[in-house]
């Protein structure tokens, strides 16, 4: 048993599975080009000139129309303010149905600092799985081998991301763009997860295959 543990390579796929979600843009089905993300785009050059409070985005690629979950100052009146959680548009209240400075719950808040978490810990998530990876390519005994491995389950993990992040935001958007956000980044991670362990047990085999297979060459005829 000792010797079969010992033969099993180190696989950063859990780490890389749960931090790829906070890079890669999870697509929105049926929503004209929107993905969640947990980090801001801006369109063009221009940049808010205080940063950004909001943590939470489902915005297109050139950050023009976007849905964020924000912390700030909301206008109750035309003389009054609070400063709280709520949501702010640009573009996307045919998609969502909600305005500008829409309040949210405990939900709204809890989800907001969740994803301020998660941004910053997916990313050490993710460097902490590709260091796993790479010194499991160092131990190894085949180097290649595991090389191969490697490389196809990053690409498969980021495959699986989206195809899973997709279902799991369609399921969400029933309830809520909360809903939304929650069940992309679970399926995002579940299909990265899949898609990881998938890749590497496809390309070990096709390394074996390959490495194991001899071809004879036909013999040479010559030209009448």
């Amino acid at each position: 048993m000792g010797e079969l543990v010992h033969e099993v390579p180190m696989s950063g796929s859990i780490p890389y599975a749960v931090g790829q979600a906070s890079v890669v843009r999870i697509p929105i089905p049926g929503s004209d080009g929107l993905c969640i993300e947990f980090r801001p785009r801006f369109p063009g050059d221009w940049r808010p000139r205080d940063g950004t409070t909001s943590t939470l985005f489902f915005q297109d690629i050139e950050g023009k129309r976007q849905l964020r979950l924000d912390y700030g100052e909301r206008r109750l009146t035309p003389t009054t303010t609070t400063i709280d959680y709520h949501w702010n548009q640009e573009g996307t209240h045919r998609q969502f149905g909600i305005t500008s400075h829409t309040p949210v719950g405990s939900g709204g808040r809890a989800a907001y600092h969740a994803a301020k978490y998660f941004r910053y810990a997916g990313g050490v998530l993710v460097v902490a799985g590709v260091a796993i990876d790479i010194v499991s390519i160092v131990r190894a005994s085949r180097p290649l081998r595991r090389a191969s491995q490697v490389v196809a389950s990053w690409a498969g993990a980021w495959i699986g991301c989206k195809a899973g992040g997709a279902g799991g935001a369609v399921i969400g958007t029933a309830a809520s763009p909360i809903g939304t956000a929650v069940g992309g980044t679970a399926g995002c991670i579940i299909g990265g997860f899949g898609g990881y362990v998938g890749a590497s047990t496809l390309a070990g085999g096709v390394f074996d295959w390959a490495e194991g297979t001899f071809f004879t060459p036909l013999p040479q005829v010559n030209p009448p």
